[in-house]
């Protein structure tokens, strides 16, 4: 038997020194019953900066396990390190299988359920089944990212660009099958549409996508924008899009790929190549082409 066997084993013995009503469970925390299942190989705790792959099955108890909800999908430690699931968190290693039965109140539903619907009990207790399958550190991350920067560019952009579309707040739509992302707000001042031969005025923001570094910006440069909309080299073809899509006096969010950013070439010392950006873009003016029909 390994040093962290004994140690579990020794840490359960302790944790357990009040009786759980449930046969072979012990009491962990404010009426979270664990049983220790199967012991992993894995040797560390998972802390709030990591994710973990984990299995979940969850029932009524004496009840089919997983009648209520089933996933096994990957989630921040920070995101679900909360009632039931704290002690079971502190308690956990790769490849430990538990059982933890808790009150329906005490588990982070929608978390789990990345908000999808589902029919949770309101009352009463909840079992889970709990297997703790992989554990993914901040340096383990950037190492494999590092690795498909290298040797996958398109690849880890569009992972760059997926991951901030999941994390944003905003309700973000595609932009026909492209892998432009974009949000408008605000009231517009004229609703037509701007067309070749306009002049127009906007301010915008760039950041990089992996870190928010700021890279553009028109107040930095002193003052807004203005060009013929469609004449050649004014601006990249991310900003040309959002002019298209933004009306007189809105104001948009557009997260865009390098291929309608700064492409294979980025800026030299300040933006790599294939690197994903995202802008604010505001339409300030539009000053209307004389014998140019609107749309």
């Amino acid at each position: 038997m390994n040093i962290r066997v004994i140690f579990l084993l020794a840490v359960l013995a302790l944790v357990g020194c009040e009786r759980s009503p449930y046969a072979g469970y012990k009491l962990v925390d404010d009426d979270v019953h664990m049983r220790l299942l199967v012991i992993g190989d894995g040797e560390a705790l998972p802390t709030d900066s990591d994710s973990v792959v984990v299995r979940l099955r969850m029932g009524r108890p004496m009840e089919q396990v997983g009648a209520i909800f089933s996933t096994e999908r990957a989630y921040l430690v920070k995101d679900i390190r909360s009632g039931a699931l704290r002690p079971v968190l502190r308690r956990s290693h790769v490849g430990d299988s538990l059982s933890v039965v808790a009150p329906a109140a005490a588990w982070p539903w929608s978390t789990l359920a990345n908000n999808a619907a589902i029919d949770v009990p309101d009352t009463g207790m909840v079992q889970a089944e709990i297997l703790l399958q992989g554990l993914r550190t901040p340096a383990m991350v950037r190492a494999e990212m590092d690795r498909l920067r290298q040797h996958d560019p398109l690849g880890y952009e569009l992972r760059l660009v997926a991951a901030w579309v999941e994390r944003s707040k905003l309700p973000l739509v595609q932009w026909g099958t492209s892998d432009v992302y974009y949000h408008i707000a605000g009231q517009a001042v004229d609703t037509n549409g701007v067309v070749v031969g306009d002049e127009v005025t906007i301010s915008y923001k760039g950041s990089r996508l992996e870190d928010g570094q700021v890279f553009d910006d028109t107040r930095r440069n002193g003052a807004p924008l203005t060009f013929i909309y469609g004449d050649r080299d004014q601006v990249i073809n991310g900003l040309e899009v959002a002019i298209q899509l933004l009306r007189e006096g809105q104001e948009g969010t557009f997260i865009l790929p390098s291929l309608y950013a700064f492409g294979t070439k980025g800026i030299p010392g300040v933006l790599e190549p294939d690197m994903p950006v995202v802008y604010t873009v505001r339409l300030e003016k539009v000053v209307r082409a004389k014998g140019v029909q609107l749309r």
